[in-house]
């Protein structure tokens, strides 16, 4: 892919969801894969409907966002709300052969730009252990290794499975 402008087309009405959906779905299909290779752990199919969660994001009134290069919808992430002063990033994805052009870094920079005008001070994710580059552009924008939070998606697997991290915006 040549290296072209990122532009993000913010999501507002289930409407809007499909390009979302599409890439919510592929991100659990391929991490649902990684980890069942890398982890041993099968992740019922029923478990990966993304519909559902970027809805339940929505109706946060959190926000939600595709990137695009060259008119072509190659990432996405949310940021779901879980209190007034609590966000969580979510659903962050970027297609392989869009990888290295700066998408997951504008998603995630666009994500805590929406947090801090949200009103959040804090900011959480959750994200597979296996998901090293992810973590390194986490920690690449100030977020830091942290607990286990509650209100998470994943609250039943077990934690030695993912790494969990907080951006501190106050």
């Amino acid at each position: 892919m040549a290296r072209e402008e990122v532009s993000l087309r913010r999501i507002e009405s289930a409407d809007e969801l499909a390009d979302a959906a599409v890439l919510a779905r592929e991100f659990g299909d391929w991490a649902s894969g990684r980890i069942r290779a890398e982890l041993g752990i099968v992740i019922p199919a029923e478990a990966n409907h993304p519909t559902g969660v970027l809805h339940e994001l929505l109706a946060s009134g959190g926000r939600l966002y595709v990137a695009e290069v060259g008119g072509e919808a190659v990432g996405v992430g949310g940021l779901k709300l879980l209190s007034e002063t609590v966000g969580e990033i979510k659903r962050m994805f970027v297609r392989p052969a869009a990888r290295g052009l700066g998408v997951g870094r504008r998603i995630a920079q666009q994500l805590i730009d929406d947090a801090r005008e949200l009103g959040c001070e804090t900011i959480y994710l959750e994200s597979a252990s296996f998901m090293h580059s992810a973590h390194a552009l986490y920690r690449s924008v100030g977020f830091v290794p942290s607990d286990s939070y509650s209100g998470r998606e994943f609250e039943a697997v077990a934690h030695d499975v993912s790494v969990f991290m907080r951006l501190d915006l106050t």
